[in-house]
């Protein structure tokens, strides 16, 4: 197996979740998404189900080639039988099937490929957990560059309101104080807007961190870019290797071979053996009267029923050929997934650069431009607006690109299963 993730000392695991546990007391002032990451890790009830799934199907492998339990028969005469040797009491029975020795081992080999799949469902789930909490913090550090800029665009409409107002109490048209009241309403109405996801978003990021939203810290900081430009044209040859989802259903498709092997297996028959003792008497009539005689048995079962039989194969190809295709058609989709990921991550990089170097800085330049000739009459208190709107809508766009591009290098690394490390953060 490439990927398989044990527990084997469960009370050194309890004492680093307590340490943990302390550790996130201490620092929920100032939660890192590396923090984030290591609590979702250490205190997720999702992980903790596939973990016992995962050790259940392991457990189950020890038990997949062994032979069915013996049975113990025992018969007791309520009326006992009279024989010339003397009167049967009771009879004793020992029965042990043994299956058709290939048939063990093959549900042996199918338990492991099962115990192999629900390991990478494990891993796939770790994955999904990571990108998942990636997604909610990098959309609340956006959230809360979204409010700083909307504020100090409130901030700008303040100081241009007290320059209009005093216009207006010189002769000027009231007209544009109330042009700029409606923007300045618009704006606290679109703030609004963000505290409210933002809300919602801590909402949904104390629920996977398995704590209560009180004890979230209120600051959130974008982390470093997780996958280097470079390294992006060798991940479509790296998802098909690493993708915990595909390797859990080559594990299945293992598995359905497996499983038709054991339905061709089931047209050749088990056997049973047994032993029985025979408790008479010993008020009997012959020289060997009061002897208990015992006897070996051997039976076989008839899988004689070809009907039966080839329907059972019938379905294990089928189903092997349905777990096939649904590899194909997962392959397919994940592939398209990473394409588009990919896209995103290029655009949303270049744009980002974009805004921070050049749109931005030229926004601001026009801002100061824009209230330096409205205060000397030069434009209207519209133009001015627009260039206040222009800067805050550069601003949140700039923002929703560094964001966009975190979020997707999470979701690639969550398709080829290279879960955040240390090395991720520095």
């Amino acid at each position: 197996m490439l990927l398989k993730i044990r527990f084997s000392d469960t009370g050194r695991c309890a004492v680093a979740s307590a340490c943990l546990g302390l550790l996130f007391q201490n620092s929920l002032s100032a939660l890192t998404l590396e923090q984030a990451l290591e609590r979702a890790e250490a205190q997720s009830p999702r992980l903790e189900i596939l973990h016992e799934r995962q050790l259940a199907a392991e457990a189950a492998i020890g038990s997949a080639g062994t032979l069915p339990d013996p049975k113990l028969q025992l018969t007791y005469f309520g009326e006992s039988v009279e024989t010339r040797t003397g009167p049967q009491e009771a009879i004793y029975a020992f029965n042990q099937t043994v299956p058709w020795v290939p048939k063990l081992r093959t549900r042996k080999t199918l338990a492991s490929r099962h115990a192999e799949a629900v390991a990478y469902d494990y891993a796939g789930g770790h994955e999904r957990l990571l990108r998942e909490v990636t997604n909610v913090y990098v959309e609340l550090a956006y959230l809360q560059k979204a409010i700083e800029s909307t504020e100090a665009n409130l901030s700008l409409i303040a100081d241009t309101y007290s320059i209009v107002e005093e216009q207006v109490k010189a002769g000027a048209s009231l007209n544009s104080l109330l042009r700029l009241e409606v923007d300045r309403e618009r704006v606290r109405d679109h703030l609004e807007l963000l505290k409210q996801q933002a809300i919602r978003q801590r909402a949904s990021l104390a629920a996977l961190l398995n704590m209560e939203d009180s004890e979230l810290n209120q600051s959130f900081f974008f982390p470093e870019r997780a996958i280097p430009a470079a390294e992006h044209e060798n991940l479509q040859k790296q998802l098909d290797k690493t993708n915990p989802d595909l390797l859990a259903l080559r594990q299945r498709i293992l598995g359905s071979e497996e499983q038709l092997q054991l339905s061709r297996l089931n047209r050749y028959p088990d056997f049973t053996f047994g032993l029985t003792y025979i408790q008479v008497g010993n008020e009997g009539m012959a020289s060997d009267a009061g002897k208990d005689p015992w006897a070996l048995t051997f039976a076989v079962n008839l899988p004689i029923w070809e009907g039966k039989n080839r329907a059972e194969i019938r379905a294990a190809s089928a189903n092997q050929r349905a777990v096939e295709q649904l590899y194909r058609e997962q392959q397919l989709k994940l592939k398209a997934e990473l394409t588009a990921l990919l896209s995103q991550v290029s655009d949303s990089a270049q744009r980002s650069d974009r805004y921070r170097e050049m749109l931005i800085p030229l926004a601001e330049q026009a801002l100061e431009n824009s209230r330096s000739a409205y205060e000397g009459n030069q434009i209207s208190v519209l133009e001015l607006i627009d260039s206040e709107r222009a800067l805050l809508e550069l601003n949140l766009t700039y923002w929703r690109a560094v964001a966009n591009v975190l979020q997707a290098e999470a979701s690639i690394n969550a398709l080829i299963g290279n879960a955040y490390s240390q090395k991720n953060f520095q």
